[in-house]
């Protein structure tokens, strides 16, 4: 519907993935927008990357792209892992995609690697038009600590107060309230983000993360829900840009094939990413990945990461963006019924 010829071109040249991990997910009702993936999970891991694989991935590709691709550490979590950064880009609009808040929730990561890997080495005539008229940042797994351990939270076993699992660490996805500044944040990822936020200013921001599974009334898997900023304190500018931004990506996907697009019913906590970013002026999404990681589905579901990443690269630099009804995001389905992964195919 919004994609137009030249991006239908670039996704056409560009989605070419292979990678999967191997996961079972088990449901739990907990909320907001529950059940998420859970730390029981029986995960094969070996097709995802460590902390060590992700950082040598990325000083590799700075190297091979002659500094067109900066990496930078933007924060240290509490065991000291760094927080890595990937910007490239010169164009005026900037964008910026974070990964994997929560550990065990990976695929967006992956993506994101795949992506900075292709545009950032591509001498290809559609990468230096898109980098022509996009500056991208992506932070490559906020939750390094977590991914370790394959586990939601950060690493912090002395936590206390909202949003920490006692003995194990904080939720680093309520702890992005504008109100605290980063100096008073006790969850050092979140205070990173919201440094890094404040400092560069982005006009898009776009946080995934992996959902339980659901199935839609007519049978088919969700395989992404979306959601825009709901605090109340958000303008209806920035509302209105959200809002178009997820038209976007909901076209886009369905367009291609690539997931059965369904709206998330997520929190409106000025602590979370999609609200925080809204309250501090930039158009946010939150992408919900189904949370099966197995080997079936992995490398599909990384492939709707990629796409969604790609088609708004290209509607953001094309200025196909501007042109999308923020009344399409209104007719995102609901999230269907919660399913047992027995159910699954």
């Amino acid at each position: 519907m919004f994609a137009n010829r030249r991006a239908a071109v670039v996704l056409a040249a560009v989605l070419g993935l292979t990678l999967s991990g191997t996961a079972t997910a088990s449901a739990d009702p907990t909320t907001p927008g529950g059940p998420w993936v859970q730390d029981s999970q029986q995960v094969s891991l070996q097709r995802l990357h460590t902390y060590d694989e992700l950082t040598t991935a990325l000083h590799r590709l700075e190297k091979r792209s002659k500094g067109a691709v900066d990496v930078e550490s933007i924060g240290r979590t509490h065991e000291g892992r760094d927080i890595w950064a990937a910007t490239v880009g010169t164009g005026p609009a900037k964008v910026l995609y974070i990964t994997q808040q929560h550990g065990n929730e990976p695929l967006g990561t992956e993506a994101a690697l795949q992506l900075l890997q292709r545009i950032g080495t591509s001498q290809a005539t559609w990468a230096g038009d898109v980098l022509d008229d996009v500056t991208l940042r992506v932070v490559v797994r906020a939750n390094p600590d977590g991914t370790e351990r394959f586990q939601r939270q950060n690493v912090d076993p002395d936590c206390s107060g909202a949003f920490c699992r006692t003995g194990v660490g904080f939720d680093i996805n309520r702890y992005h309230d504008p109100a605290m500044s980063p100096e008073a944040n006790p969850v050092p990822e979140s205070a990173a983000i919201q440094r890094m936020v404040r400092s560069w200013q982005p006009d898009i921001t776009v946080d995934y993360h992996h959902q339980g599974s659901y199935r839609q009334p007519d049978g088919s898997l969700a395989t992404a829900s979306i959601l825009w900023p709901t605090n109340s304190g958000v303008t209806p500018q920035v509302l209105a840009d959200s809002k178009r931004v997820a038209g976007l990506v909901y076209a886009s996907l369905e367009d291609y094939g690539f997931a059965n697009v369904s709206l998330y019913p997520g929190d409106s906590l000025a602590g979370i990413a999609r609200n925080s970013f809204g309250l501090q002026g930039s158009a946010s999404l939150l992408i919900e990945l189904r949370g099966d990681v197995g080997q079936k589905s992995g490398g599909y579901l990384i492939r709707t990461a990629y796409a969604s990443m790609t088609a708004l690269l290209q509607a953001a630099a094309d200025g196909s963006l501007a042109t999308v009804d923020p009344a399409t995001a209104d007719t995102i389905p609901d999230r269907g019924e919660p399913i047992d992964q027995d159910d699954e195919e």
